[in-house]
């Protein structure tokens, strides 16, 4: 690894707001739910970036049906729940999502720009909204292919980040998951509004 990637930067910031003034556009707020989502978005990424054994099929389900204009957190928590245990007992591809479709939103049609996604375009559209929003030098873009296409733990970055620059491991965590929370909360947003629209205009 080289020594001048963005995360040996880190040990610099001592506060989250300082990272969010530096390298994005002021904090935001997500539910849980939809730092899942924008997780299994991440995931889905990643895998087709940098390879994994993640149960893909079920990624791209729970992303094709939350997305959506709208959806409260209970809403979300039972399209995951759902697509998690039809993918258990075996459902997957376009069985698994019209079943799950037909479950947790019974009676719609959304089998327009959606039902017709893959899983590389899908991926290409994170790839597509990352480059837009999270500037290509900054550490919170190092940590979202660290964690997402290499694979990478929390604490193996951290302890990178002790072995180059000698910062203290549980602060390297903090500022790692410092990282993290902010992709979350700038990828859910942009990720929303372009697919907003995407309905739109189809």
């Amino acid at each position: 690894m080289r020594k001048q990637d963005a995360i040996y930067t880190l040990p610099m910031i001592l506060k989250q707001a300082d990272l969010r003034r530096v390298w994005c556009r002021g904090r935001k707020t997500i539910t849980p739910s939809q730092r899942v989502w924008t997780r299994y978005m991440l995931s889905l990424w990643g895998k087709h970036l940098g390879g994994d054994d993640a149960p893909a099929g079920c990624v791209n389900v729970i992303g094709r049906l939350m997305i959506r204009s709208e959806w409260s957190h209970d809403q979300a928590e039972r399209i995951i729940n759902v697509v998690k245990d039809l993918y258990s007992q075996g459902y997957r591809g376009e069985e698994l999502f019209n079943v799950a479709r037909g479950i947790v939103l019974p009676g719609t049609s959304i089998n327009g720009i959606f039902a017709s996604f893959s899983e590389t375009e899908d991926a290409a559209f994170v790839e597509s909204v990352m480059h837009k929003e999270i500037k290509r030098d900054s550490p919170i873009r190092s940590i979202a292919i660290k964690r997402y296409c290499d694979r990478r733990t929390v604490q193996n970055i951290a302890q990178d980040i002790n072995y180059h620059t000698g910062f203290d491991i549980q602060a390297a965590r903090k500022r790692v998951t410092w990282c993290e929370e902010i992709l979350e909360e700038e990828l859910f947003f942009a990720m929303k509004r372009l697919l907003e629209v995407e309905v739109t205009h189809n």
